[in-house]
């Protein structure tokens, strides 16, 4: 059988090489950095007058995890 000159597997119709850890590393930080602005947008949203300010770190981070956990359960 045949072998990929990329990644040394086995070259068969469906082959597709893995992805570097660097570029699965760049695609989480970003989904993670849109989630958190998406967290701050939706705390503005809903505290148009800033009288949620402590909140801010907590809706950044939901928005984080809430938005890397989507984006890996629907990439899959």
């Amino acid at each position: 059988m045949a072998t990929c000159p990329r990644c040394k597997g086995h070259l068969t119709d469906a082959h597709r090489c893995p992805r570097s850890r660097v570029s699965v590393g760049a695609e989480i930080a970003g989904v993670g950095l849109a989630g958190g602005l998406a967290g701050l947008l939706v705390l503005a949203a809903f505290d148009p007058r800033g009288t949620a300010a402590d909140m801010d770190v907590l809706a950044f981070t939901s928005g984080v995890l809430i938005l890397i956990g989507w984006h890996r359960l629907v990439r899959r």
